[in-house]
């Protein structure tokens, strides 16, 4: 039998309030040991209106407001240790 996603939140929190007693949960529902505690995991995974902090909000602004470079600024970048060889190979190749 499939159950739906309040059916299962249903049995989760039946497990839960009865000491996560998954045995008796699944026995009264008629479904697998397995499948209750499956879904209780799941139900306790998900988020319930948790608060957001200052500093939170703080850190997502600071990762948000950092601009990132873009690969053609990256690549238009003057290296100086290249650009110091170059000159050193066109000395010795007697092009300047």
């Amino acid at each position: 039998m499939n159950y739906n996603e309040s059916q299962q939140k249903e049995i989760a929190q039946y497990a839960i309030e009865h000491d996560n007693n998954y045995k008796a949960t699944g026995e009264k529902y008629q479904i697998s040991y397995q499948q209750v505690a499956a879904w209780v995991r799941k139900y306790n995974k998900k988020p319930t209106n948790k608060k957001v902090t200052a500093k939170k909000v703080a850190k997502k602004e600071n990762k948000t407001s950092t601009p990132q470079a873009s690969a053609l600024d990256v690549l238009s970048r003057k290296d100086p240790v290249l650009e110091a060889q170059l000159e050193d190979v066109k000395k010795r190749l007697g092009l300047i």
